[in-house]
């Protein structure tokens, strides 16, 4: 089937994506659906940063499916476009400084929704530059992200949240096991069901 029957009615150029969507489809083993919608993956350095370092303590559950990613985005890197971006870059220099400092805990550098600043950032660069017809497909599940996103002007976006992408796999791409893939990912990650509302966002801005 069409990516755009699954999507929407506008051709995608490349899916990006933040770190959530990769987690909770690491703790499935099944980032081969982020591939489905148009092949083309861009994934910054910030967000690549986010979804292969070292865990901060054994609790940390993502240590369970860590080997998968990284070993999933290695052997996929002549599909994957890594983007480099001024959010990571200063990121990168702030934890050098505090590193520099003795790496007191209580002082490090802190990354959180760096991901999706690296995302908006990307996404930036391409306003004015998309035709009528075409789109980007973004997986976002940070409910101050998506509503930064719908606040872009000059593009055409096409926003979904994690469950809602798993339900397109099902029922726009015909891969039967997505249908009971969210209640897979709730058994390992409790934590997903707390997720704002990820309905679809579609912005249409490109003129």
């Amino acid at each position: 089937m069409s990516p755009q029957g699954a999507l929407s009615e506008k051709d995608p150029i490349f899916l990006i994506m933040d770190a959530s969507p990769v987690v909770m489809l690491s703790a499935i083993e099944r980032l081969d659906w982020l591939m489905e919608p148009c092949g083309t993956i861009w994934m910054t350095d910030m967000v690549m940063e986010e979804v292969t370092r070292d865990p901060e303590s054994d609790a940390d559950p993502r240590s369970r499916w860590l080997a998968y990613a990284r070993s999933w985005i290695e052997t996929n890197k002549f599909r994957i476009r890594r983007v480099e971006t001024k959010t990571f870059e200063t990121y990168k220099l702030a934890l050098e400084a505090w590193k520099a400092r003795g790496a007191d805990p209580l002082a490090k550098p802190d990354a959180h929704d760096l991901g999706e600043a690296s995302i908006i950032q990307t996404l930036k660069s391409f306003r004015g530059k998309i035709q009528p017809r075409q789109t980007i497909v973004v997986l976002m599940d940070d409910a101050d992200g998506r509503d930064a996103l719908r606040g872009m002007r000059r593009i055409n976006l096409d926003v979904f949240g994690t469950r809602v992408f798993i339900e397109a796999m099902d029922t726009s791409f015909g891969i039967a096991e997505a249908a009971h893939a969210w209640q897979a990912i709730l058994k390992v990650i409790p934590t997903a069901g707390s997720k704002e509302d990820d309905d679809p966002l579609l912005v249409r801005r490109a003129i």
